[in-house]
């Protein structure tokens, strides 16, 4: 944002020096990133008047001009040729250096002495492209004036560099606002009264928005009989000096406007819109607009568009068409004053990498109650310029007013907050230099909020209100005190640091995904419309729509990182993420979910395992691993289903009967979605389950005394049979004598009945208190293989 220093003193009174006033805007927090001096290089460069040309004795390109410096009198050698005697032009004496560079030296040119330059516009760093000829002036100017003074090019320009939340500060007036803050000192609004003559604006025009939620209030003024011209050189100057090339003087009023209030206006020439008519409304899909910039625009069905009884005319909030603009054969004008919802501005424009200076207020929020009192302003400045008869009243739809948002404020407590033993009274004056309204209420301040602030949405916000306008510098800055405890982890953040650790030493790579994403996911990980990971924490602003709602899940994003994976070659991808989903509450803020996800996507050629189950099980085994070294005992893993997971390839995981998560191969259909490996495995935990069942106690047991007898088990079952329901049957029946189970082969082929397959066991077992003698250890056998026969017609294969 650039202000005009002299700009600025018509709204406000201030004595501040330039370097005086970007302190202190820096201090309230509006950061001046640079002070820019116009008439830099200029200081020298005065008016001079040409006495008498003639012609070089020794270039036919090259002219001696005689030159009234108003002091002195010259001869200069100049190349131009567009000059007459008695032109005034500006003149740069010897020993300038101009804004480009250039120093200015006596010199000889030709055989002829010349002290100066006659200078272009370029030369004088007044425009960017190169000049055809000197700059030729006013010819009322006076001789021998500092040229800057007498252009008004002596004027100071500070460089803003604003957040967004400073939105109403894109403006003179915001700016100047803040300023008569800081004095105490009146705001002087402009003039915006004139006099209507024409017929009444609803016989010349119609107005229809079709979607209020995307435009809250349009307003419409008609004028005719304008002449379009040429901006005076005050309007002109002003414009460059806010960075915007002058145009005419209808499109330059409305970019003076835009600077000074921060509205942006549009104006359309009311005799090219079909019917006379403007309807407020969605693109089509497959419209196109020429918009201003010559470029042809492809529109989608969540832009917002002003268009005619027939076609577009405007991308709402950001740029106008070709089809309707301001040209000199215009004579008559329709003048559109609007507030557009900032997400919308905000997304049309990145669809159509189109940035303007319109769009970017309105991204960032335009007071809505300035909208009718911007277009009056503009509308005293078109009389004032181009002339015409403006249309009785104002098309103005406002279907719901805004309010000023009322806050409560306690004294006692800013101080506390700040540090600071500020007055009441003082606070008072202090909110009420910055336009807000303050009441007394016992011990509290009723504070109304003026609606250009749209940045004001709670009592911390007028907090720092208070503070920028106290002034930061005055806070006396103060160490902390109180005891200094000694800090120590909580039992998750240890058990984080602790799953970190394990999980990396496990061979897997921890990844940090985005916890944004986009509602359409959900589809594409086949989630059913009822699922309740579909109930999303919607962004107001987001940055895209593949950023648009909260995460319920990380199982997406682990796919799309193996995705971007296997897209670069790399396919031996082990991958897990500690992060956080999110749910939304009704009335409270989201509920925050810790989940552990990870996935295990590689070719597989271990010989022992089929390599339609390795990955399965190897990350099986990630998890077994995982609950052991937290000492979490009585897990399970049982069939399930998961809209994700492959059907009948997948486990729910339980720790003493509480569902704690899911383990399964990815689903065939999202393998291909996202061209990944196939039997590529996922799993999802619920870190706060397994906070609440994982402990650090340490168990020490006598290393065994007695030997181990290990016995080999091969069962033919049922494909539906899972191996957990098999173990929890040789657990029960061995109890203690069984030190450990280890399946060591899966098969399904030709040498097993068809519907069936063979699981082969190893089984350790050893007593504490004796050795088992081979009787009692193949009793017990025996009673397992009759146990799994009974329950599940397991057969032993031989």
């Amino acid at each position: 944002m650039k202000v005009s220093y002299k700009w600025l003193q018509e709204y406000i009174d201030f004595d501040y020096t330039p370097e005086e006033l970007a302190a202190k805007l820096t201090m309230a927090g509006l950061e001046v990133d640079d002070v820019v001096y116009q008439d830099e290089g200029l200081e020298n460069v005065v008016i001079g008047e040409i006495l008498e040309i003639k012609e070089h004795p020794n270039a036919d390109k090259l002219s001696i001009c005689q030159v009234d410096l108003g002091t002195t009198k010259e001869e200069i050698v100049c190349g131009a040729k567009n000059m007459e005697e008695g032109d005034k032009v500006p003149t740069a004496s010897v020993g300038t250096t101009l804004p480009n560079g250039m120093e200015i030296d006596e010199v000889e040119l030709r055989g002829v002495k010349s002290r100066g330059m006659l200078c272009s516009a370029d030369e004088l760093g007044l425009q960017e492209e190169r000049a055809e000829g000197l700059m030729i002036l006013d010819s009322n100017l006076e001789t021998g004036s500092q040229f800057a003074k007498a252009l008004e090019l002596d004027d100071i320009i500070f460089e803003l560099d604003l957040t967004p939340n400073y939105s109403d500060c894109l403006s003179m007036i915001g700016v100047a606002r803040e300023v008569a803050a800081m004095t105490g000192n009146q705001l002087q609004l402009p003039e915006v009264e004139y006099s209507a003559t024409g017929p009444e604006v609803k016989e010349l025009t119609s107005i229809e928005v079709e979607d209020e939620d995307l435009c809250p209030r349009y307003t419409v003024r008609v004028i005719k009989d304008v002449e379009v011209k040429e901006s005076p050189l005050w309007l002109q100057r002003r414009l460059k000096a806010a960075g915007i090339r002058p145009i005419n003087n209808i499109v330059d009023i409305t970019n003076y406007i835009l600077m000074e209030f921060g509205q942006p206006l549009h104006a359309f020439d009311y005799d090219q819109l079909t019917e006379n008519r403007i309807v407020v409304r969605r693109a089509k899909s497959g419209e196109k607009l020429l918009t201003l910039d010559d470029e042809e625009r492809e529109l989608d069905e969540d832009m917002l568009v002003i268009a005619d009884a027939q076609e577009p005319i405007c991308v709402a909030g950001v740029m106008g068409g070709a089809n309707s603009e301001v040209t000199e054969r215009t004579t008559n004008i329709l003048l559109e004053s609007a507030n557009f919802d900032p997400i919308s501005i905000r997304q049309t424009a990145k669809k159509l990498g189109l940035h303007s200076e319109s769009s970017h207020r309105f991204e960032r929020g335009v007071d809505v109650n300035s909208t009718d009192l911007a277009s009056q302003r503009a509308i005293k400045l078109i009389l004032d310029l181009a002339g015409g008869e403006v249309a009785k009243g104002v098309i103005d739809l406002y279907p719901n007013p805004v309010e000023p948002l009322e806050l409560n404020l306690n004294v006692n407590r800013i101080n506390r907050l700040l540090g600071t033993d500020i007055g009441e009274d003082e606070m008072i004056e202090l909110l009420t230099n910055l336009e807000f309204e303050v009441e007394e209420e016992n011990d509290n301040l009723i504070v109304k909020v003026p609606t250009f602030r749209g940045d004001i949405s709670r009592e911390a916000d007028l907090v720092e209100e208070i503070a920028r306008m106290y002034g930061y510098d005055q806070i006396e800055p103060v160490l902390a005190s109180g005891p200094i405890l000694q800090g120590k982890k909580t039992w998750q953040q240890s058990l984080e640091d602790k799953t970190l650790n394990l999980l990396t030493g496990l061979g897997l790579t921890e990844v940090k995904t985005f916890s944004f994403t986009s509602q359409t996911i959900f589809d594409e990980i086949k989630l059913p419309e009822d699922s309740d990971l579909r109930d999303t924490v919607k962004l107001n602003n987001p940055l895209s729509s593949e950023h648009e709602v909260m995460r319920t899940t990380l199982l997406p994003n682990l796919l799309e990182v193996l995705n971007r994976n296997i897209s670069r070659n790399v396919d031996e991808v082990k991958i897990f993420e500690l992060g956080r989903a999110f749910t939304p509450q009704e009335g409270e803020l989201p509920e925050e979910r810790l989940l552990l996800s990870g996935a295990l996507m590689e070719k597989n050629e271990n010989e022992i395992w089929d390599l339609d189950a390795s990955n399965f099980f190897a990350l099986k085994g990630v998890i077994e691993e995982y609950f052991t070294a937290l000492n979490i005992e009585d897990y399970e893993f049982n069939n399930s289903e998961h809209p994700s997971l492959h059907p009948g390839r997948t486990a729910i995981i339980k720790v003493k009967g509480e569902e704690v998560g899911i383990l399964g191969e990815v689903h065939p259909d999202l393998i291909d979605n996202y061209d990944l490996l196939p039997r590529t495995v996922l799993f999802e935990l619920e870190f706060e389950i397994i906070v609440k069942h994982a402990n650090d106690d340490l168990v020490y047991r006598e290393l065994p005394k007695y030997p181990a007898s290990t016995r080999d088990i091969a069962l033919v079952v049922d494909v539906e049979v899972t191996s957990q329901d098999l173990e929890n049957i040789i657990n029960g029946v061995a109890g203690d004598l069984l030190e450990t189970i280890e399946l060591f082969d899966l098969y399904q082929g030709k040498q097993v009945e068809e519907g069936t397959k063979s699981l082969a066991y190893s089984l350790t077992y050893r007593a504490q208190d004796r050795t088992l003698t081979d009787d009692e250890i193949n009793k017990l056998h025996s009673q397992i293989e009759d146990r799994l026969d009974e329950e599940f017609g397991a057969k032993i294969r031989e």
